[in-house]
């Protein structure tokens, strides 16, 4: 089992901008609405405490921001979860860094992780570079995560990304046995309050989105899938799995997930991309997990 690594407390401070986005927002409104790991009683709270200030003046609750604003909150001492910080490189060149990231990381400092975040943690590790992660991937998703050593490879591959010319392939562990040996989902995926997603007429800005999945085993009433996304939206898989009556494997916001998130079906397992004149094709092992289902496929089929 792998060992997870918690960080002593530390003062946590952050520092950001307002976005264009949530521009007009009243203050307990905009940590509400993106920080929704606390609920806004908790942000007012905060507020009446003097921890959060705009523009170096202390925040006051119904104060309407305006883009551009100058926002440190002080989270004051705390001790974030613990992760696997372990780094595995799966490629690396002048350009660009690939990790097989474990679960659970997040990517960014985001919510209750700060240094438990692989941002960060590549800070430390690199402390002559800047770390500039190339796309997204869930803290309890494991799987390949591209980091890019310069400003420049950082815009060639994120442009590739947004292009949708990266080919993206995904194991998944889901709930339950499909009827069909392959299948495809094609539903418009949309916000629902909070980070949440969904499919359906009652979300908000919903976007276009296709997933192809093939059926590879099942094991104990658990079926393990290969997902290839054929759009990049936020939670894709999760949420286009969940939509059909199979949500992965232990997942908090869409299946029946407890909360202990070290076993988490869905792995980024394959990735062919191209960074200027090179293209690579990578791939990641699968946690151990997922190998009673692998051991039941057989044959040359992954």
């Amino acid at each position: 089992m792998t060992r997870l690594h918690t960080t002593p407390p530390s003062e946590q401070i952050y520092q950001t901008y307002l976005s264009p986005r949530y521009d007009g927002l009243p203050v307990e409104k905009y940590f509400s609405t993106r920080f929704a790991y606390q609920s806004e009683e908790e942000w007012i709270r905060m507020i009446l405490d003097g921890k959060i200030t705009v523009n170096g003046e202390k925040a006051v609750i119904g104060q309407l921001l305006r883009e551009k604003d100058l926002l440190i909150t002080n989270m004051g001492f705390r001790t974030e979860p613990a992760v696997d910080r372990r780094l595995d490189v799966v490629y690396e060149d002048r350009w660009i860094r690939v990790f097989n990231k474990g679960a659970p990381l997040p990517v960014h400092p985001s919510g209750r992780y700060y240094h438990n975040s692989l941002t960060e943690i590549l800070r430390k590790v690199y402390p002559d570079e800047v770390p500039r992660p190339t796309q997204r991937l869930d803290g309890i998703t494991t799987g390949l995560v591209v980091f890019a050593r310069t400003r420049e490879a950082a815009a060639f591959v994120m442009a590739e990304f947004q292009a949708n010319r990266v080919q993206k392939e995904y194991l998944a562990v889901v709930e339950g046995v499909p009827k069909s040996k392959r299948f495809t989902v094609e539903a418009p995926i949309g916000k629902l309050q909070g980070s949440k997603r969904a499919v359906g007429k009652d979300t908000l800005q919903p976007k276009s989105a296709r997933t192809d999945v093939e059926w590879l085993s099942t094991v104990d009433g658990c079926s393990l899938l290969k997902v290839t996304p054929r759009s990049g939206r936020t939670h894709q898989i999760r949420v286009h799995l969940a939509s059909v009556g199979h949500p992965i494997y232990n997942d908090p916001v869409y299946g029946k997930g407890s909360g202990a998130v070290r076993a988490f079906g869905l792995h980024h397992r394959r990735m062919r991309f191209r960074c200027f004149d090179t293209t690579l094709e990578l791939t990641a092992t699968c946690p151990t997990h997922f190998q009673p289902y692998m051991d039941a496929v057989g044959g040359d089929e992954l």
